[in-house]
């Protein structure tokens, strides 16, 4: 259930970060809905599609994210991915940075991150492919140095940790997306 508290207000970002149909064609990641009206969001809320009801932005639904997580501030998108992870376990947090790349390394999201890990809660780290192509992943729940940064609380391990994977999703091959496909 989405936090009663939280409202999309001036919020626009799943409407241009997100690849989904929408009247029969494909609207791709990195292009703006034509039915967004920034900023006072979509212009066709209360008929707005399946697809975009169905959507659950990780900010409205993790309550202990304040309002520096809103996505538009904090430039970060948060979804859910459902099914299993490379390693077996179900489900995961991505965190798809939108803006800046540094954004990585904003202490609250290395924290948030580490705490994941450490509850063996599986956590994915993306990037924009660009419209019309895929967003590059990498699922950070397996990257040893990883671990072993946040085991020894030790930060700059960490953030080392994190810019390699970082660097994985940067040099992954653009990967166009089928035409109607979806990621």
């Amino acid at each position: 259930m989405t936090h009663p508290q939280k409202t999309c207000g001036a919020c626009s970002v799943c409407c241009q970060e997100l690849t989904f149909e929408i009247d029969g064609a494909l609207k791709p990641a990195g292009v703006m809905c034509r039915h967004c009206n920034a900023p006072n969001g979509c212009g066709i809320h209360t008929t707005r599609p399946q697809i975009c009801r169905s959507y659950f932005c990780g900010w409205h639904y993790l309550p202990s994210l304040g309002e520096e997580w809103r996505p538009e501030k904090s430039e970060i998108l948060i979804s859910f991915r459902e099914g299993p992870t490379p390693d077996g376990l179900m489900d995961g947090v991505e965190f798809h940075l939108v803006g800046s790349l540094d954004k990585l390394f904003w202490l609250p999201l290395v924290e948030y991150i580490a705490t994941l890990i450490t509850d063996n809660d599986p956590v994915y780290l993306s990037i924009p492919g660009g419209p019309g192509y895929q967003s590059p992943w990498v699922y950070l729940n397996n990257i040893p140095e990883l671990r072993d940064g946040i085991t020894r609380r030790d930060f700059a391990a960490t953030a080392a940790a994190l810019r390699k994977a970082l660097h994985v999703c940067i040099d992954y091959p653009k990967t166009r997306l089928p035409e109607g496909g979806k990621e």
